[in-house]
């Protein structure tokens, strides 16, 4: 909290400071950065729950397979669309 209440300067002094001892960006950020800053992480939810729709219940109750169609049509639609 005493961090939030400095001055721009000072704050500005100890971010130059921590990049001078070599400080670099944890697995969180390179993680933000790779994944949801350059939109693969929709893509690949996406692409997941496509991949985990299952069949059971279309072949006990074929009259789902409109349900499931839509389903995956809105699935390609967005990966698309991304």
């Amino acid at each position: 909290e005493a961090l939030a209440l400095a001055l721009p300067s000072v704050q500005g002094q100890m971010e130059n400071l921590a990049v001078d001892m070599g400080y670099t960006p944890g697995v969180l950020a390179l993680f933000y950065k790779v994944a949801i800053g350059s939109g693969v992480a929709p893509l690949v939810i996406f692409m997941g729950v496509g991949a985990m729709t299952d069949f059971g219940p279309l072949l006990a109750n074929p009259r789902t397979l409109l349900l499931g169609a839509a389903a995956q049509f809105g699935i390609f639609a967005t990966v698309l669309g991304a």
